[in-house]
């Protein structure tokens, strides 16, 4: 599972942590990654995507653990 068709920055954006005192320090917010078994060109392949990429996969019923209603 080295190589993912996906790629993504390091960190999805860099915020500040507010504490209640108003001290702030930097923060990375990374991203929600799961991973899906999917069906591309009839072999199935794992990928490590976002949770926003992963509900188009669904939608699309490209994963294996979804089907998509008839």
């Amino acid at each position: 599972m080295s190589s993912f068709a996906f790629k993504y920055p390091r960190v999805a954006s860099v915020g500040n942590r507010v504490s209640h005192a108003k001290n702030r320090t930097k923060h990375a917010f990374k991203y929600n990654l799961h991973t899906v078994t999917v069906v591309m060109d009839g072999t199935k392949q794992r990928l490590r995507v976002p949770t926003k990429v992963l509900r188009k996969l669904k939608k699309a019923g490209v994963t294996t653990h979804y089907r998509a209603e008839k």
